[in-house]
């Protein structure tokens, strides 16, 4: 089944010299039909069912072209595997350290402290890649969180 927005991705990928393939056709769908973040693994799960002989390399690939589009944007949440998403809004993520709930935050939102960074540090966010990793209301009063050892530039 087509969408517009089925159909916009794939006309992206044509001109940018790829093929709209069955296996890229099935990517996206599965992308589409995805919670907002999902692994290459979980979207090859959800294509397997349908689709067995995709194999999972030809996902990755997919949603590595997907990314050189800017259609597909990834993030890294924590320790596991990094999460895939589409590129429609900006915005960075708030992971809450205890029960692992992902929050998304508008660019809009944050846009004074990214101000902040790139006039007081001459420094520019990439926000699809960031998370600040805390811990949400339900979780608040458990367990104090860990102690983070590092370096630190004071």
């Amino acid at each position: 089944m087509s969408t517009p927005q089925l159909d916009n991705i794939l006309a992206a990928l044509r001109a940018d010299g790829g093929r709209a393939t069955v296996q890229r056709r099935a990517v996206v769908t599965a992308l589409l039909k995805a919670s907002r973040h999902v692994t290459a693994e979980e979207l090859a799960q959800s294509i397997h069912g349908e689709h067995p002989e995709i194999a999972t390399t030809t996902v990755y690939r997919t949603l590595d072209a997907l990314e050189r589009q800017g259609i597909v944007q990834h993030a890294h949440l924590g320790h596991g595997p990094a999460v895939y998403h589409l590129a429609d809004e900006e915005h960075l993520h708030l992971v809450c350290e205890s029960c692992g709930t992902v929050t998304e935050v508008p660019r809009a939102f944050y846009s004074g402290f990214e101000q902040s960074l790139a006039r007081d540090f001459d420094f520019l966010i990439a926000p699809h890649h960031f998370a600040v990793h805390g811990r949400c209301t339900s979780c608040a009063g458990k367990l104090p969180m860990a102690a983070h050892s590092g370096n630190r530039s004071e």
